[in-house]
């Protein structure tokens, strides 16, 4: 751990340190950094098309209507081509440096970008057209390519030494994926008539997806990683570990116990799931409070306060669902609590932590490793982080208005959210491409 924590360290300070002779570089058993930047900018550019896509169905009226192709290809314009692409980017970068293990095939998740391009391309289309061949082809493609980097990162972890609660997080996060996936099939087989006994339980099946996906996948990294990130953003070190144990346990039990009420749903395993969710968010926040109690650095930055907000978010989801389960309105709720979940913990999280690993990311392509005589490039003056606040503000405001306009039947407020959202993540992705164009600029004058 002590390892670890110094080449955190070692990376946060390259962050503000400029750039004369050498530099900092990557670390030694990090990837190509060209490797996450590709998948990162795919996720960035469907981070936009989503925002897009977001307005105009707002402006047509048509905004979460149950089942329909729009919605559909909206939610996985999200989730499979903004979230999901930028993750493994962050994933491929952030488990080498967190875990000091090099990725198993850096030669594959290459060739995996350029089958996850086309096969989200045509899985999108074919969502959007409502083209039930391409369906099936291309969910299968995107099967494949997404074993293919369970497979590569899961190899690559079970290489690392030190095994504790972000490692178990991390790990268990791509083993829920793998399982999110085996469900995802199983749904598309059953709505293209090749498993018919997998229509009978059509609705257990997807809200399992949708668990292990949302909640196995990106809520277990975002647990895990916040263990690396938030230390490496303020500079904290010795803090307390144990609730970094709680918050794993709790969040499996939860999971799983949610999956069980999926299937078999009742009071009492609705309620113990609940209780499961509140504690699981809840030790996470105390695992958090301990890192920033001990911090160097005393101004927390934008960034770190989106990902503050975006788990406070998360503790309202955990309460909501909690008032979801002894309730009556479940679909009512449900369609609240999902948008929620999706636009105000996990995407707030990711564009939050973005607007410090692209930065770090364009920064080292450009400069670290080049031996520049009189240059004094910082990644700060690639973009300046309280730049976030609007974005962070605009999402967080946004998901609430959605979260909370869905279950009581408020659809100006639910429109409202949405139009924040999007205005948002459309700022977020001008934010971006800012980046490397600066980049590009600054590289041209040294």
């Amino acid at each position: 751990m002590d390892v670890t924590r110094k080449v955190v360290s070692h990376l946060a300070d390259s962050t503000s340190r400029p750039l004369t002779g050498t530099g900092p570089g990557p670390v030694a058993q990090s990837p190509p950094v060209t490797l996450p930047l590709r998948y990162m900018a795919v996720g960035l550019v469907c981070f936009l098309l989503f925002a897009c896509d977001l307005a105009w169905q707002v402006n047509r009226g048509v905004l979460f209507s149950p089942g329909a192709p729009a919605g559909v290809t909206l939610t996985h314009l999200l989730t499979l081509g903004g979230l999901m692409s930028f993750v493994m980017g962050a994933v491929y970068q952030l488990s080498t440096v967190a875990f000091l293990v090099p990725i198993a095939s850096v030669r594959w998740a290459r060739v995996l970008f350029y089958a996850h391009v086309v096969g989200l391309v045509g899985f999108l289309a074919s969502f959007a057209a409502w083209w039930p061949a391409g369906i099936v082809i291309f969910g299968a493609w995107m099967a494949a390519v997404l074993y293919g980097f369970c497979g590569n990162m899961m190899v690559s972890l079970l290489r690392a030494r030190d095994r504790g609660p972000m490692w178990r997080f991390v790990f268990f996060a791509h083993l829920h994926l793998a399982l999110a996936l085996a469900a995802a099939v199983t749904l598309i087989l059953g709505d293209a008539n090749l498993w018919p006994a997998a229509q009978a339980e059509q609705m257990a099946i997807l809200a399992t997806h949708i668990l292990l996906a949302g909640g196995g996948f990106f809520g277990f990294l975002i647990f895990g990683f916040s263990y690396k990130l938030v230390p490496m953003f303020t500079l904290s070190h010795g803090y307390d570990t144990r609730y970094e144990q709680w918050a794993f346990w709790a969040s499996l039990f939860a999971l799983y116990a949610l999956v069980v009420w999926s299937w078999a749903p009742s009071l009492a395993i609705g309620l113990v799931s609940a209780l499961g969710v509140v504690a699981a968010f809840l030790t996470h926040a105390l695992a958090v409070r301990q890192i920033l109690k001990r911090r160097v650095r005393r101004r927390v930055e934008a960034p770190i306060r989106g990902v503050l907000a975006a788990l406070a978010l998360g503790v309202l989801w955990a309460m909501g669902f909690a008032w979801h389960v002894t309730s009556f309105r479940d679909a009512a709720i449900w369609r609240g609590l999902v948008p929620f979940a999706l636009l105000g913990f996990v995407s707030l999280t990711v564009v939050s932590l973005a607007y410090k690993i692209v930065p770090f990311l364009a920064w080292t392509r450009r400069f670290a490793g080049t031996k520049r005589t009189g240059s004094s490039v910082l990644i700060s003056h690639l973009l300046d982080v309280s730049s976030a606040r609007f974005v962070i503000g605009g999402m967080a405001l946004g998901a609430t208005g959605v979260g909370l306009g869905a279950p009581f039947g408020a659809a100006w407020l639910c429109e409202a959210g949405a139009w924040m959202v999007a205005a948002s993540l459309g700022v977020f992705a001008f934010h971006m491409s800012s980046v490397f164009r600066r980049a590009a600029r600054k590289e041209g004058k040294v």
